[in-house]
């Protein structure tokens, strides 16, 4: 009795099933390779608390599933990457306000973008910004050494002097660029 040849697309689906197993293939840990440390950091800014924090390390997240800012205010989370090789680092800075009609109808305040830098083994980094309605800005500091790493990202506000300070920005980075 001879058994019947499996069809082309239950074929597919298996080879498509075992090929996707091997994207999710474990990673190593990295605080068992030379490793350094990104933390994230805040500031009671009265009425509102400026947060600065990593969203993703190379593409993935690092934040749990249900983020919820107002249970993670002043509970600054430290991630470890793995250092001598590139990173790309998803970080944003924001004010987050007690008084919920602030949160709700006023200016979000918010840098949110991408960083890539290659991190020295035991250094510690922490997440650094300015929150303002004019311009919010977040970058990576080397703690050591206290100088900005990578790039420094800001977003003009919607304050009265945001188009000032959105060309200030822009000539900024712009000075940046021609120095590397």
């Amino acid at each position: 009795m001879r058994l019947p040849a499996p069809s082309l697309p239950l074929l597919l689906a298996a080879l498509a099933t075992l090929a996707g197993c091997q994207a999710f293939a474990p990673q190593p840990d990295p605080a068992t390779l030379p490793h350094a440390t990104i933390a994230g950091t805040h500031v009671d800014a009265g009425q509102r608390v400026d947060t600065f924090r990593l969203l993703a390390v190379d593409g993935h997240a690092v934040l749990p599933y249900t983020d919820e800012p107002a249970k993670q205010i002043g509970h600054d989370a430290s991630n470890v990457v793995v250092a001598g090789r590139a990173v790309r680092l998803e970080i944003e800075g924001f004010g987050f306000y007690d008084n919920a009609m602030r949160r709700l109808f006023w200016d979000p305040m918010r840098a949110q973008g991408v960083v890539e830098f290659v991190p020295v083994a035991g250094a510690t980094y922490s997440l650094r910004g300015a929150i303002a309605p004019e311009l919010s800005s977040v970058w990576i500091e080397n703690d050591a050494t206290h100088e900005v790493v990578g790039r420094k990202i800001s977003v003009p506000g919607r304050g009265a002097a945001a188009a000032e300070a959105a060309s200030a920005a822009k000539a900024a980075e712009a000075a940046a660029g021609d120095d590397q």
